[in-house]
């Protein structure tokens, strides 16, 4: 009789419940090497979008209130949504920090994921099991990075339909850069892209203060930048307007102003008031015509009877989509350089250093 044989196992069965066991394996670590970061990061966005919620049904109710329609500042209504109101107050500082969440994400999940293997010295431990240096480093970056996602779109949807609701019956225009910022899915974007930034500056450093310092300097220098740049990633639109006249909707269209629309009384300096043939006046003419009177409400009646005009160069609210798609494919762009960069800092670790 001949021996009795055996089949061995596929190989490719082995790999498949190994490959299975790893990403098992690595989730159950992640968890526990950042489950107070995403606790905490899901604690906010929980108080972020509740807040963001209860204040949208606040604003909602106020619209309702004032026929559907835009508040006017001397109404009951307007009053509550001007100055320095409880409700304004809030507001602005949800979107603050709507604004640094990114940041935050950065910091306190993005810098750890290297910089806690290298200051513990767990880098040989961690990479000399059955998973590659690199398979290490994209399952836990996939991971993460589908949760830093889910949670900020959550906070994003939000945020939007707060800032949509906060435009239809306050002063204001989606266009300015803390609304700009924190609507459609930007937030996503900037969130997504330092996670990656604080990921590879961690790499980069390998420990975790100078990393955190980096992180810090490099958003406030980027974010200054995007808001210094942006109202002019795409040729401005010209318009005139009559002083003290209706604009047309112009500026109630969530439109951005970028140049002008401003009257200045200088002493010698052009006033940025034109007259009706198209010649600017200074400061000097214009206060010959119209003498100030302190506010009383005399000058913009006087620069209107004068059918003075003014200049504007402006960007129009039907262009907010595609300057979130230029600015969100800078910060996706920057999220690549970043991965690069990673996956090349990781692949060229010397592991006896640990």
């Amino acid at each position: 009789m001949s021996p009795v044989t055996q089949a061995p196992v596929s190989t490719k069965r082995q790999d498949d419940l190994g490959s299975a066991g790893d990403v098992r394996g690595l989730l159950w670590l992640t968890w526990r090497q950042h489950r107070w970061a995403l606790i905490g990061t899901l604690v906010l966005a929980a108080v972020l979008v509740g807040w963001m919620t209860y204040l949208s049904m606040e604003l909602t109710d106020l619209w309702h209130q004032c026929g559907n329609a835009y508040c006017p500042e001397s109404s009951p209504q307007g009053e509550r949504l001007a100055g320095s109101s409880r409700l304004v107050l809030t507001l602005g500082a949800l979107s603050r920090v709507v604004q640094y969440m990114p940041l935050l994400i950065g910091v306190f999940i993005g810098i750890p994921v290297l910089t806690r293997e290298h200051e513990q010295r767990t880098l040989l431990l961690a990479w000399s099991q059955d998973v590659s240096p690199t398979r290490w480093l994209w399952t836990k970056l996939g991971m993460l990075g589908l949760f830093v996602a889910a949670v900020t779109a959550a906070v994003a949807g939000v945020s939007d339909h707060l800032a949509h609701l906060e435009t239809q019956v306050a002063p204001g225009t989606l266009f300015d850069y803390l609304p700009f910022l924190n609507t459609g899915m930007l937030p996503v974007a900037v969130s997504i892209c330092w996670f990656a930034v604080g990921v590879a500056l961690g790499a980069a450093i390998k420990r975790t203060l100078p990393a955190v310092f980096g992180v810090i300097a490099g958003f406030i220098g980027l974010t200054y930048l995007v808001q210094w740049r942006y109202p002019t990633l795409m040729k401005p639109l010209s318009a005139q307007l009559r002083v003290g006249g209706p604009d047309g909707g112009l500026l109630r269209d969530n439109a951005l102003v970028v140049k002008g629309g401003m009257i200045d009384y200088g002493a010698d300096g052009p006033s940025g008031a034109f007259d009706a043939s198209g010649r600017q006046l200074s400061g000097v003419e214009l206060q010959r015509l119209c003498p100030p009177d302190n506010d009383g409400g005399k000058i913009l009646s006087c620069e209107f009877d004068n059918h003075l005009l003014h200049h504007l160069q402006y960007q129009p609210g039907s262009r907010i989509p595609d300057f979130h798609l230029i600015v969100a494919t800078g910060y996706l762009s920057l999220t690549a350089v970043a991965l690069a960069a990673a996956w090349w800092i990781v692949r060229r670790t010397n592991l006896s250093a640990g």
